[in-house]
């Protein structure tokens, strides 16, 4: 089983409920323009008031959510949001991948080897959701491997809605072949220590993913 690639903290109550929400808002199960309000959600999830703000706070952080005083309006996710986010994404990798590459090279090879094996089955099996998850362990790697705590911090805070969205472009995609093949091309450019070609290609990878989840979820 694929071991968490960074240490991971205890999942609170208020982080249970965040990840919930944000799942119901970047899969538009709450539309845009819906309220939050404080009472009734610690009433739907059984908790007290205070996991409920410390979740909306998290979901304000992320931009998902405007709040007020005791509610929260959902503001969901744009197009140009989604630019945002892969062009945030795409410079802490660069910066990541480069670190990784520099001076940890070998743990992150092996740990790029692991996750391919995943990635395989993943596609073997037609397993959109577990593909989807390998790809983040795969790119997740150069967080761990770049020993960079702030790093790994920025992308933690970005990385569930992306995930989200990832997902939402995967499903129902019968295809994975050509996802496999661009990440193990950019993993022989690594193994190679081709550290500009890598960048390219992460660049390229990450652009084209950028394209496909603003086609598939917001339609342009």
């Amino acid at each position: 089983m694929m071991q968490p690639l960074l240490p991971q903290r205890p999942i609170g109550l208020g982080d249970q409920v965040a990840d919930e929400l944000r799942r119901q808002i970047v899969t538009q199960v709450r539309p845009n323009g819906s309220l939050l309000l404080e009472e009734k959600l610690a009433t739907d999830f059984q908790v007290s008031r205070g996991p409920v703000r410390e979740a909306i706070r998290t979901l304000t952080q992320e931009g998902l959510v405007a709040s007020g005083k005791r509610s929260a309006t959902v503001i969901g996710l744009t197009a140009a949001d989604i630019d945002e986010l892969f062009s945030l994404r795409a410079s802490l990798e660069l910066l990541a991948l480069r670190e990784a590459v520099v001076q940890h090279s070998d743990d992150l090879n092996a740990s790029l080897d692991a996750v391919i094996v995943d990635m395989k089955a993943a596609v073997a099996a037609v397993d959109a959701a577990a593909f989807t998850l390998a790809d983040l362990h795969f790119h997740g790697a150069f967080y761990a491997a770049s020993q960079h705590r702030r790093l790994s911090d920025v992308w933690a805070q970005y990385r569930p809605t992306i995930e989200l969205l990832l997902l939402v472009a995967n499903v129902g995609h019968a295809d994975l072949e050509p996802a496999l093949h661009s990440h193990l091309v950019l993993a022989q450019l690594i193994r190679e220590k081709e550290l500009d070609a890598a960048c390219d290609e992460l660049e390229k990878h990450l652009d084209h993913s950028r394209a496909r989840v603003r086609r598939e979820y917001a339609g342009g």
